[in-house]
């Protein structure tokens, strides 16, 4: 009987000692989402050394287009500009999506000629973090951080 009672002492012990080494969550600052330039999902090099840069750019009235650059060198920081990232291109027609924000979350669906992917996620402070699914090819990605970049003047 003792030997069963120090076992679950030490259990216990154990568990509150655990609990107490364990970190705060991280503060999240709540944000408003920005309409003077783009947010982008930098992904790391793939094993044939490509990789694809996903942007996203948000309009006051709830429409959002969706580009991905193909970038074949590291450090190349090629980003889409405002003067052809934009709806009124006429590449993007078949494009436009619609996004929705209720308080510090985000719901958008992006749509392609092949199908749509629809996103949720939170809006931080010049980030959002974006959980996805494509109905083109099933892919889903989760915890992605697509970083605000500001458009050049």
């Amino acid at each position: 009987m003792k030997r069963i009672s120090f076992l679950v002492l030490g259990l216990t012990l154990a568990i509150l000692l655990a609990g107490c080494e364990a970190k705060p969550p991280e503060s999240t600052e709540t944000g408003t989402l920005r309409y003077d330039g783009m947010y982008c999902f930098i992904r790391d090099f793939d094993y044939n050394g490509l990789t694809n840069n996903y942007a996203l750019r948000f309009y006051e009235d709830g429409t959002v287009i969706h580009t991905s650059v193909e970038q074949k060198a590291a450090g190349m920081n090629y980003f889409p500009k405002e003067k052809w990232f934009n709806r009124e291109n006429g590449y993007y027609t078949e494009l436009l999506g619609s996004y929705t924000v209720s308080g510090g979350e985000i719901t958008l669906t992006t749509k392609a000629p092949e199908g749509s992917v629809y996103y949720k996620g939170t809006i931080g402070k010049d980030r959002l973090v974006l959980d996805s699914r494509s109905e083109i090819n099933g892919f889903e990605m989760s915890g992605c951080v697509y970083v605000f970049y500001p458009f050049e003047d």
